[in-house]
């Protein structure tokens, strides 16, 4: 019987001359199955000087295609935030870019048993260790007309507001917690996400949260990335 490879796809290309593999995330989300004209980012997991880095290969994109980052899932987030934030300008303000052009993730999909792809363009990452509490209360009269919603993602667990919940029913527990405060508003979730988490974990988190795709119910583009080190009640323990 022949193997299907689909669980854990490895993403494989020659660097430094030498065989190179990537093992991207695994998700059960339907995004984007074809994606034409387009250009691959490769993001390798490196251990350098005890410290864990995202090893960058863009040699072969062109401006005038869509970007495809193929990342290791292991990477945790604070070694790809800042490349991901600078390839995108490069990508959307260089000589040649296009308009049009967009930025993918690429991902292992267990439901259709193919890559698949979620763009990610109007993605926003504040890496200051500001969360979106406080970011709402200094920038107030943009959120007054919404049921705002903070959502803190953590390695070993994740708050809804000043709720601590463990990572099962996630989903069941923010629709319900949605339901119940609403109040007739639109509702609006801010995502933290802890620096120290996984790729793998952060694309799970972010497909879960487009999976609920209700008129009801927005995602801020704005991600808080923060450091546990610098937010004393981020509950991180």
């Amino acid at each position: 019987m022949k193997k299907v490879l689909y669980l854990i796809i490895i993403v494989t290309t020659l660097f430094s001359c030498s065989k190179t593999e990537i093992k991207v995330p695994v998700l059960a989300y339907e995004g984007i199955q074809e994606l034409h004209n387009h250009s691959q980012v490769w993001l390798f997991f490196e251990i350098k000087n005890n410290d864990t880095i995202a090893k960058v290969n863009r040699k072969n994109t062109i401006s005038t295609t869509h970007w495809i980052f193929n990342i290791d899932k292991k990477l945790p987030l604070k070694a790809i935030t800042p490349t991901l934030t600078k390839l995108k300008y490069k990508h959307a303000n260089g000589i040649h870019s296009k308009e049009g052009m967009s930025n993918y993730f690429s991902y292992s999909d267990t439901i259709s048993k193919k890559l698949s792809f979620i763009e990610f363009d109007k993605t926003e990452y504040k890496t200051d260790s500001l969360q979106s509490k406080y970011f709402i209360k200094t920038n107030a009269k943009d959120y007054l007309k919404y049921n705002n919603i903070n959502i803190t993602f953590n390695p070993n667990n994740l708050w809804i507001n000043d709720g601590k919940f463990e990572k099962e029913d996630f989903k069941k527990l923010l629709l319900e917690y949605v339901d119940f405060s609403a109040e007739g508003k639109q509702t609006m979730l801010h995502t933290n996400y802890n620096q120290n988490l996984t790729y793998q974990d952060y694309l799970y988190y972010k497909t879960l949260l487009l999976s609920i795709n209700q008129p009801a119910i927005l995602i801020n583009p704005l991600e808080f990335v923060f450091d546990p080190n610098k937010v004393p009640d981020c509950g991180c323990e």
